[in-house]
């Protein structure tokens, strides 16, 4: 089981990763396009995430679930979530 907390720093540390910056700004309910991730982006975020996490997404799309919140609730459905 992982807490939201642990869950959204996995999610910056990712788009950290994925852009290459150090400087991550995102609000839970903020799209993840507002970090600046394009749909390949995107892709390589939840590979990310799982990487992190020891969570396993499958072949999620998260354009299915756009905002920290959303992919957060995934997680809580595959039995990741506190």
């Amino acid at each position: 089981m992982i807490d939201k907390n642990t869950f959204r720093d996995a999610v910056v540390e990712g788009i950290r990763r994925v852009k290459t910056t150090g400087t991550v700004t995102i609000a839970d309910d903020e799209t993840f396009t507002h970090a600046g991730l394009d749909s390949l982006d995107a892709m390589n975020l939840v590979l990310e995430v799982e990487a992190i996490t020891g969570l396993n997404f499958g072949e999620f799309d998260l354009s299915d679930a756009n905002t920290i919140n959303e992919f957060y609730r995934k997680a809580e459905q595959l039995g990741g979530g506190a």
